[in-house]
């Protein structure tokens, strides 16, 4: 996720500003590999002979992940001399979650052409995606079957439709999380391709509404919108897409900034660019992607 500021849309200046420092960045990149190291990994500390290499099984891949997705937008932002600043990587010292609420970086100015919005909005997604196939591929090979049914308050991970194509690549069969327990590495790409399409959803600010903006131009708000809609509808099943559409949409906002030359056709590459955004949305999402006890 990313966070451009029109002047016509700008926030208020902060009372602070915003610390840019490569060692800050540095600082939080070492603070977020040791959350989600020992957080994160505690997960897993169950399995037989797990401990501090879970963690680190579960924490190297998932940061690469981030990494990769945010340095996607960074690049991009380099490529159309966009003022953008270094990852942030935000930990999370809480043993409930993961380790940490993510990365993001910050585009210091508005993005006024079409053609730069929806390259630098789906480099991000498209790049962290790439990075975890490779992880998605091994981890499904090192589930360990349970040999009874799964205990009382167990929070199943559904999986979507990359999953099934990478059991289906590696021979494995099928499997169901209630029926394994799965491999650190095999989760930390869960994650990953959890983080590809929560921000590819096609509400206001998010990559996916960076896309959105630049294929439907003004009719960009309604489609997020409906898009908002159909997600608090979920709520009732599972939490997740509900809080986080109402989260974007509250704090990144419903509506996109429009660009300078909107009315211009986009080219067949980046319709195909966008076609290939849904598409990875697609293979990543799943109705309900976790189940508490």
């Amino acid at each position: 996720m990313d966070e451009p500021f029109p002047p016509a849309l700008a926030l208020p200046p902060p009372r602070r500003r915003i610390v840019e420092h490569p060692l800050f960045h540095l600082a939080l990149l070492a603070t977020t590999f040791f959350t989600t190291t020992y957080f994160g990994g505690g997960v897993f500390r169950q399995r037989p002979g797990g401990g501090f290499w879970d963690g680190l099984s579960f924490s190297v891949p998932l940061l690469l992940i981030l990494g990769v997705h945010e340095m996607g937008h960074y690049v991009m932002c380099r490529r159309y001399g966009l003022a953008a600043t270094l990852p942030y990587f935000l930990p999370a010292p809480i043993p409930t979650l993961i380790g940490t609420f993510g990365a993001l970086i910050r585009i210091k100015e508005p993005i006024r052409d079409k053609r730069a919005l929806i390259d630098v909005g789906a480099a991000g997604p498209l790049a962290g995606f790439a990075a975890a196939v490779p992880f998605l591929l091994y981890g499904v090979t090192r589930a360990t079957p349970l040999t009874g049914a799964s205990e009382p308050g167990t929070i199943l991970f559904h999986y979507p439709l990359a999953v099934r194509l990478a059991q289906d690549w590696a021979g494995t069969g099928h499997y169901a999380s209630a029926a394994v327990r799965e491999h650190p590495t095999f989760m930390a790409a869960w994650f990953g391709l959890l983080v590809t399409a929560l921000n590819l959803l096609p509400i206001g600010q998010l990559d996916g509404g960076h896309v959105l903006r630049a294929v439907a131009g003004r009719r960009q708000p309604w489609i997020s919108a409906a898009v908002l809609v159909a997600a608090l509808s979920t709520a009732l099943r599972g939490p997740t897409w509900a809080f986080f559409a109402a989260f974007a949409a509250l704090f990144v906002g419903l509506r996109h900034p429009p660009v300078e030359n909107e009315r211009a056709p986009l080219d067949g590459g980046r319709i195909l660019l966008a076609v290939l955004c849904l598409a990875v949305f697609l293979l990543c999402f799943t109705p309900v992607p976790i189940t508490f006890p």
